[in-house]
């Protein structure tokens, strides 16, 4: 049923009944258009940089141990949102990490840390613990198992988690609508930088460790890679700055060779 507006009986001829139609007609798809967007599921990320990660969250590692955050995060650590029985993305993105890791030119358990939480609350320490062997044997090299972590925590604490990190999923059937993206804190919880997609380039993850590191890693060699590599915020990954390291080269063989033509040209005369 529909209300005519107070003022139809005001408008005369058929311009007028055409306007008060398409009136009703755009409420009408306004109505629709905004019930459907409250009731749609929110799914996606929202950058949270700078801002930090609450730590006292409490979560069980796949030993089946009460853990908190604080008592894991104490370097540069990277979080992994999945859901251990997922087939297709979270499956390529932590066998992806595993493949990369021997390449990241940092001592995991000294220098990094790997948290893979679990944002299903009906997941098990068993799933967890399977996971942790799955992809620790992925890396096909040596790797501390305390390194990486595997947790499964309650809908709460989960939550709160990722939503302080502006990661935004939902649940569909059996399956999660989530997105695809991991992301590095410091020892305090401070989120630095995402790394976006299922794959991983061992610069762009390395470079983000550094950036969490505070100062804590070799400060002249971060300054040397930052020369080289510039932070491409669009593909979200470190790019080879050719025409900074080109120029530089250029400019450090023009001088050696005016050196050398000066100090040749002391030796003739003498």
């Amino acid at each position: 049923m529909f209300v005519v507006p107070f003022y139809a009986p005001l408008l005369t001829g058929k311009r007028e009944s055409i306007l008060v139609r398409l009136f009703l007609l755009n409420i009408i798809l306004l109505c629709l258009f905004t019930s459907s967007a409250v009731s749609a599921p929110r799914i996606e990320l929202v950058e949270q940089l700078g801002e930090k990660i609450p730590l006292d969250l409490s979560f069980v590692n796949s030993a089946g141990e009460n853990v908190q955050l604080r008592q894991l995060i104490d370097r540069p650590t990277l979080i992994v949102p999945v859901y251990y029985e997922c087939r297709s993305v979270c499956n390529f993105m932590l066998g992806g990490l595993s493949q990369v890791l021997p390449d990241v030119k940092l001592v995991p358990g000294e220098d990094y840390e790997i948290i893979a939480l679990s944002f299903d609350p009906e997941e098990t320490v068993e799933l967890a613990k399977h996971n942790k062997k799955t992809y620790l044997t992925a890396i096909q090299e040596p790797f501390p198992e305390g390194a990486w972590h595997f947790l499964t925590g309650t809908q709460e604490n989960i939550l709160q988690l990722t939503d302080a990190a502006g990661y935004y999923f939902a649940k569909e059937g059996k399956e999660f609508l989530h997105p695809v993206a991991t992301f590095v804190v410091t020892p305090d919880g401070t989120i630095v930088r995402y790394l976006i997609g299922q794959r991983f380039m061992p610069l762009d993850l390395t470079m983000a460790l550094y950036e969490a590191s505070e100062g804590r890693i070799g400060t002249p060699i971060r300054k040397a890679l930052e020369y080289c590599f510039t932070y491409d915020p669009e593909g979200r990954r470190y790019v080879f700055n050719l025409l900074r390291v080109s120029g530089t080269v250029i400019l450090l063989t023009l001088g050696s060779f005016m050196l050398f033509l000066i100090l040749s040209g002391r030796k003739k005369k003498k």
